[in-house]
Order: C-alpha cells, then sequence, then structure tokens
C-alpha cells in the first residue's frame, strides 16, 4: 500500500468515526470543562448510632455565588502572584501613627509556637492562650522601677494583608500591686505605657528575627482568628470588581497609599477626607525600576512618564470637575462631594482610586478620570497591581 493510499483511508476512517458521534458536543472526545457545573450536593454521612461525630472545618471551602451563573459566562478570577512576599524582610516592625506592631513574613501556624518559645525563653508565663482567637496573655509581672504597679501583656495574632504573613499586636496593662490577681483585665484601646509596649515589641522582633530554626507549624493555630481574610479582590457578576479591606478607614488608606506610590503606579493627588486618589499606571515604569542597570537608567529617561507629567498638571479639583455627573454606573461613588461636573476634560489621563465603606469594612473601586466604570478586565488588572503592593 503507498503512502498515499494509506492517508487516504486515514483521512476517510477519522471522518467516518467524525459521524458515528465520536467527536463533537456529544461525542466521546468532547469538552468536559464544564461539566463540574452539573455536578449535585451529596448529603453528609450520617454517623451509626452511639457514635459521637467530630466537627470538621472544610479544607476546601466552596465560595458562595449569588444569583443564577450562566454557562460558560464565568470568568475565572486570576490569582494571586507567586512573588508577592518576594524581597519582603521576615520581620520588620511597622508603625501607622501612634501603633505599631510586628510584622512576619510566616503564615501564623509557624509564628504562634516561635511566640510560645519567645516568652518562655523571656521568662514570661502565660494565663491564657487561645489559638482559635489567635490571643496570648501573660501572668502579672512586676518591673524593678515601679514596685507599686504590676503589669500583663496581650499579644493579637493575626493574619497579614499579604497572603503566607503574620501581624502581631502587642497591648501593655499596668495596675496597683494590690489590685486582685483573678479580676478581668479590661483591656485599653491603647497601651498604659507607650514605653514598656515598645519594649515587647522590640524584644520580640529581634527574637523572631534571630530564630533561623524554621520551627513546625501549630495544628491549633492553622485557623488563627477564625481565618479573617483581610484583603480580597471581589469580581461579583454583572458589577464592577473591587478591593475588600477587612481595615480600618486609617490602616485602608495609609496602605492603599503605599501601593500607589509603588510599582507600575504613581500617585499625584490625594484627598482622605473624600476618599479619592489621583493616580496614573505605566507598566514600562514598572519594568525600569526592576532593572538596575545603565541600559534601563538610559531607557527609562527616554520619553520619562509623559503620561505622569502631563498629569501632574492637574489640580484634583480639575479632575473632580471632569467626572461625567449624568453616568448612572452604580454605586454612585462620587455622590455629594462638591465641584463635581461642569469642566470636562477627556484628554486628562490617568484613574482615580476610590475608597469607602465604615468600621473595618472597606471597598476600594477604580475608575477612569470621567468617574466612568472600566472594563472588567482593565479593572481587575489595575486592582490586582494594587493588591499586590497593600502592606
Amino acid at each position: 500500500m503507498t503512502k498515499f493510499t494509506a492517508g487516504a483511508l486515514l483521512c476517510a476512517a477519522v471522518t467516518t468515526l467524525g459521524g458515528c458521534g465520536i467527536f463533537g458536543k456529544d461525542g466521546y472526545f468532547r469538552d468536559r470543562g464544564d461539566d463540574y457545573q452539573l455536578a449535585d450536593s451529596l448529603p453528609p454521612l450520617q454517623m451509626p448510632p452511639g457514635v459521637t461525630a467530630k466537627h470538621q472545618e472544610e479544607l476546601y471551602e466552596v465560595p458562595q455565588i449569588s444569583g443564577e451563573v450562566e454557562r460558560g459566562a464565568f470568568e475565572v478570577p486570576r490569582p494571586q502572584a507567586l512573588s508577592v512576599n518576594v524581597g519582603l524582610d521576615r520581620v520588620k516592625i511597622q508603625k501607622l501613627g501612634n501603633r505599631r506592631w510586628v510584622l512576619v513574613n510566616q503564615p501564623p501556624d509557624e509564628v504562634w509556637p516561635q511566640l510560645h518559645y519567645f516568652l518562655r525563653s523571656a521568662g514570661l508565663q502565660l494565663a491564657m492562650s487561645d489559638a482559635g482567637a489567635g490571643t496570648m496573655e501573660t501572668t502579672w509581672l512586676t518591673f524593678g522601677e515601679n514596685p507599686d504597679t504590676k503589669d500583663k501583656y496581650r499579644l493579637q495574632v493575626e493574619s497579614g494583608v499579604q497572603p503566607d504573613t503574620t501581624e502581631i499586636h502587642v497591648r501593655h496593662y499596668s495596675a496597683a500591686l494590690n489590685a486582685p490577681a483573678s479580676a478581668p483585665v479590661d483591656w485599653p484601646a491603647q497601651s498604659s505605657s507607650p514605653e514598656r509596649e515598645g519594649w515587647m515589641i522590640d524584644e520580640m522582633s529581634n527574637a523572631l528575627a534571630a530564630d533561623n530554626s524554621g520551627a513546625a507549624a501549630s495544628l491549633v493555630a492553622q485557623a488563627i482568628g477564625g481565618g479573617k481574610v483581610k484583603v480580597q479582590v471581589m469580581e461579583p457578576a454583572g458589577r464592577e470588581p473591587y478591593i475588600a479591606l477587612g481595615l480600618g478607614m486609617n490602616r485602608a488608606w495609609a496602605t492603599v497609599a503605599h501601593a500607589l506610590n509603588t510599582g507600575a503606579y504613581r500617585m499625584h493627588k490625594e484627598d482622605a477626607d473624600i476618599g479619592v486618589f489621583y493616580v496614573t499606571y505605566d507598566t514600562d515604569r514598572e519594568l525600569s525600576e526592576e532593572d538596575s542597570g545603565w541600559f534601563s537608567s538610559w531607557r527609562s529617561g527616554k520619553d520619562d512618564d509623559k503620561q505622569a507629567k502631563a498629569a501632574d498638571a492637574y489640580s484634583l479639583q480639575q479632575v473632580l470637575a471632569n467626572i461625567d455627573t449624568s453616568s448612572s454606573a452604580e454605586p454612585r461613588l462620587f455622590a455629594n462631594l462638591q465641584g463635581l461636573g461642569g469642566a470636562p476634560n477627556s484628554n486628562i489621563p490617568g484613574y482615580l482610586v476610590v475608597l469607602r465603606g465604615e468600621g473595618e469594612s472597606i471597598e476600594v473601586r477604580i475608575r477612569n478620570t470621567r468617574g466612568q466604570p472600566l472594563s472588567r478586565n482593565k479593572a481587575s488588572e489595575l486592582l490586582m497591581a494594587i493588591r499586590q503592593n497593600l502592606i
């Protein structure tokens, strides 16, 4: 049989098989990528009589979806970059106003046993340790220079803003030496002594930085703080994406401001009273900052941020006057702001980053300089660039 004849027979066979239903939508070799959407939930296993079931937490939690999702219309969100924590010091002290805390570039379940070891080594005994709440409290101790008072510390361990990081917040409390030792402590909003709080923070951060043993993770600390997530990029169906921050407004504003001065972003104007940043975004700037050679310096000098220089010429009031007040996009982020509209200029470059919310529930959205939502993909890209540089 010649090669031509064999090839012709093979083509004919493939054509025949295709007609038999092996290929295509209902065939054997079909795309099964969306089959999971047709799966049904099974009832939980029932324990036999006389056996008490032990509560088990979900290892792989399935998020709730509001409303009906059209098959084939769902867009898989972009994963968090693996290099988010690259270059981050393992232990550092962060400060916001008069608040200080320790940031450790390790997950809470690894930091928890290290804190126990530090306290034992420092001769500090624990009166309470609750891994679920992420809380440790020391027993009463006395400082030699103040024999008339006794002191107590509380360590609050939380997941950090970035993945696999830990925040340790310290609170100090001082009471009269003759105060009942068994009386519950009404922990104040701020430490009784900022100096003694600072002593604990410095000693603890130095000990954690010097600990290179790679302590094993604690199983009981795997759900510290109830598994609270401080930062999430949300992409609700039919609505614009946004970043959900489980932080107070002051902390949220500070960490977003840091992100908007990092990487491809450049912040030009800000107003904390109205919760608005005016920024530009240029990926070439981020690439030039990652390089350190002579060529990168020459390249970044050429045509260096014409967009950013143009943005510097505008005040925030001019940008707000450019907002299209006739837009019906929800939510109306710019409601009740003064000076909106009246002087439209579609050539204003950049974006507006807007923070809204109350308590420890803040939402971050990004719009163009007309105040209009961006395309879903573009908004997700810009929000993810913010999320990766939050601290």
